[in-house]
């Protein structure tokens, strides 16, 4: 069995036991919810929503609304207790750790399109530069679900991964919000291009670094 077919299967298996559950992807939505519209009321200012804090919003509920399906990530495997078997198959660990890394990938996709006009809304914005912020979007999505993985295979087992992880992710995570911010903050401004050139390549390397290593470490973490 070839490992993309592996992968695929694997990841058809997670989507179906999430389809019929709906407990992962509806809180994360509901989460992604509360998060704005608490901060929305946060940064009120004189009855208008204060629209320049609008990029640490939607980076910010996005980092906090992706931690909650990584701490949910390897669940039927933990609780199964067959974490182990799952992982030791003929293509190796690298079948496991992708169909999760793209089940992530896949609710936090979700999650985004229907936080993004969410904010729009509740902070009264035109999301000017929506291609570059899109851009910026996807490259956070991808860094965060091949990171945010590894991250929740290392403390899949640990009785407090619920405090670890946030600690253990975010600040790994740092480079590529304070990239994310950036070129959200800049193309809301209509920015050139030039302006923020520079952190879409911080985020583009990191995320290439990230989906590189990520595999390479799940796998020892997982021997």
């Amino acid at each position: 069995m070839t490992m993309l077919r592996l992968t695929w299967l694997l990841l058809a298996k997670d989507v179906r036991i999430a389809a019929r559950s709906r407990e992962v992807l509806g809180f994360m939505l509901l989460f992604a919810l509360l998060c704005v519209v608490v901060f929305a009321f946060g940064f009120l200012r004189e009855g208008h929503a204060a629209q320049d804090q609008v990029p640490g919003v939607l980076w910010v509920t996005l980092l906090f609304t992706g931690t909650v399906g990584l701490l949910r990530l390897f669940a039927p495997e933990d609780e199964a207790g067959n974490l182990d078997l799952v992982a030791r198959t003929r293509s190796g660990t690298a079948p496991l750790f992708w169909s999760k890394a793209l089940l992530q990938l896949l609710f936090s996709g979700i999650v985004t399109l229907f936080l993004v006009p969410i904010v729009a809304v509740f902070f009264d914005t035109s999301l000017d530069g929506l291609p570059w912020i899109a851009l910026s979007l996807a490259l956070g999505l991808v860094g965060q679900a091949a990171l945010g993985t590894l991250a929740a295979a290392l403390l899949a087992q640990v009785r407090l991964r619920e405090a670890l992880l946030p600690l253990v992710l975010y600040p790994l995570l740092a480079p590529l919000v304070l990239g994310g911010v950036k070129v959200t903050a800049l193309a809301l401004t209509r920015a050139p291009y030039a302006a923020f050139s520079g952190w879409i390549e911080l985020m583009l390397a990191f995320d290439l670094v990230v989906v590189v290593l990520s595999p390479w470490l799940f796998a020892r973490v997982t021997e």
